[in-house]
């Protein structure tokens, strides 16, 4: 399966879900989502690099946990990718795992995510811990979808809530939280 996301950067996140809500869009409730991201040895995470990622996700709603492993590998940038993922039942094992397969710890990542469903799209309304507030929308694809077009429906969506081409953000999360931490 191949996901392509548009992310933008969001000034009021109880305005977004308002609008969804005014369109008859139910939002979910909060899920606290802690991803370990992990790659190869020196790899960057820009727009160039097809190595794959691996992602251990804890998710918490309310007093339910699981966890979630997820592989993924860039196409034609950071959040155009060929994802797999499975639950598992032990993330500490399988951190284990994947440092015996030679991935090291690239980022370590809180945030609070309410997702909504749009048509076939899903929409992300993120806070993130020490990055701010995001959208995200995605789409599952086929893995020779058309990425432009895609992209197009995609912006559509967001731009009938209120978003604009200058409010985009191309990097992923784990890639801004490690810029960040070079610059601090």
């Amino acid at each position: 399966m191949r996901e392509i996301e548009v992310k933008v950067r969001a000034q009021n996140l109880n305005e977004v879900i308002a609008r969804l809500q005014a369109r008859g869009v139910d939002v979910s409730d909060s899920v606290t989502q802690h991803d370990q991201v992990f790659g190869l040895p020196g790899e960057s995470g820009n727009d160039e690099n097809t190595a794959p990622w691996l992602r251990i996700r804890t998710e918490t709603r309310g007093s339910t946990v699981r966890t979630i492993f997820t592989l993924k590998r860039s196409v034609t940038n950071q959040l155009d990718s060929i994802e797999h993922e499975t639950e598992v039942s032990d993330a500490d094992e399988l951190a284990h795992i994947i440092s015996q397969l030679g991935f090291v710890p690239y980022s370590d990542i809180t945030k609070t995510r309410r997702t909504a469903h749009v048509n076939d799209m899903e929409l992300c309304v993120d806070s993130v811990k020490g990055l701010g507030d995001f959208v995200e929308i995605e789409k599952l694809t086929d893995e020779d979808a058309d990425y432009s077009a895609v992209v197009t429906e995609l912006w559509q969506a967001l731009e009938s809530l209120g978003f604009a081409p200058g409010d985009e953000v191309t990097d992923g999360y784990d890639v801004l939280v490690n810029a960040q931490h070079s610059t601090e």
